[in-house]
């Protein structure tokens, strides 16, 4: 019998970008990551990721660290960002704001 994963009882943050073949995305208070290959996959695979972790890091005792500037730098400057496809849906989010080759989110 498989686990039910509890629901997020703290909003997290997420920035997602396009880059050439797929969409990228990271938790900032959780400094995990995930790829999809439209928005509504990123963000499902987003939010398994930082379940997952959240359940490791609850086992384990592990303490949780955001995302350093560096890292964030790192991934904000891919050298490989496509230009975003300009009928990027808002629908896939909830509290978005988008610029052009990046969007964030908050989900729960």
């Amino acid at each position: 019998m498989e686990k039910k994963k509890a629901k997020f009882t703290t909003p997290y943050t997420a920035l997602i970008r396009r880059s050439v073949d797929e969409y990228v995305a990271i938790c900032l208070e959780l400094n995990v990551s995930a790829r999809g290959a439209d928005l509504p996959e990123v963000e499902k695979n987003l939010k398994h990721a930082a379940e997952d972790y959240l359940e490791y890091a609850k086992e384990t005792a592990l303490e949780i660290e955001p995302i350093s500037i560096k890292e964030l730098a790192e991934f904000l400057r891919d050298t490989s960002i496509a230009e975003p496809e300009r009928k990027m849906k808002k629908r896939y989010f909830h509290n978005i704001h988008q610029t052009k080759r990046y969007c964030t989110t908050v989900f729960r």
